[in-house]
């Protein structure tokens, strides 16, 4: 039997079958080709996710570390504090007992905090591949809560930085201060004289001291509650945060 080219109705249907198997084949092909291709893709999205997770567990971990240290040294700080200012209301004789606690007392370790993990996913527009919503929300609040107290540390400090500029540190003994005193000249040294402050509690100098002093106590116990708040917070997102960085 033949069609109306001419060639056999059997062959005909035979190329036609193979043209349709043809066709699947291409489809299914493709739809493998696609089906691989997500799967590559939601692979590399998992992978980034926990690659980020594993980086903001880094940048906790050392935020737990320089934590430790400013608390060491905001204990430090405040032990210097408390006997400058015991020895200066017992009107101390020897200015230099006083001097020699002075950088102690006004200096302690700034924790700052790690945060090139947070910033790298937020500023980069990848804030969405967390998929874990809890942990996503978790690690949102941390960072909020962080800034919050880094602000009032700074606020604080600048309270005491205010403190500071009314005193004439010329007057005060600067130059004597041990730390300090190698880097001035001995003739220098000599035309650089302070005043007997110490033995006056009248003196601007002797008031301005005992009030940084005050204040000075007060700040460092507020920066270690606010430290010790960001600690507990720290170690709780972490304790999240690992189950995911594998």
């Amino acid at each position: 039997m033949k069609n109306k080219t001419g060639k056999p109705a059997f062959q005909t249907g035979r190329y036609f079958k193979y043209a349709i198997g043809e066709i699947v084949l291409v489809v299914i092909g493709i739809l493998i080709a696609l089906q691989i291709s997500n799967w590559n893709e939601t692979r590399k999205l998992k992978q980034q996710e926990i690659f980020y997770y594993c980086k903001i567990n880094e940048d906790l971990s050392n935020d737990l570390l320089n934590i430790e240290r400013s608390l060491a040294t905001l204990n430090e700080r405040q032990i210097s504090t408390n006997r400058f200012l015991i020895n200066l209301l017992k009107i101390q004789e020897d200015k230099s007992v006083l001097l020699d606690d002075y950088l102690a007392a006004v200096r302690s370790y700034r924790f700052i905090p790690s945060k090139s993990a947070i910033i790298d996913i937020t500023s980069s527009g990848k804030l969405e591949n967390l998929k874990n919503q809890d942990l996503k929300n978790a690690i949102l609040n941390y960072y909020s809560e962080l800034d919050n107290a880094i602000q009032i540390i700074e606020v604080n400090q600048n309270l005491l930085t205010d403190s500071s500029r009314l005193i004439n540190y010329t007057d005060f003994g600067i130059q004597e201060v041990p730390f300090y005193r190698d880097s001035y000249s001995k003739e220098l040294q000599t035309l650089l004289k302070s005043v007997n402050w110490h033995r006056d509690p009248h003196h601007p100098i002797f008031i301005a001291l005992q009030d940084e002093m005050n204040l000075t106590i007060i700040v460092c116990e507020r920066e270690k509650q606010l430290i010790n708040e960001m600690k507990k917070r720290a170690e709780d997102l972490i304790q999240k945060i690992e189950p995911f960085c594998f």
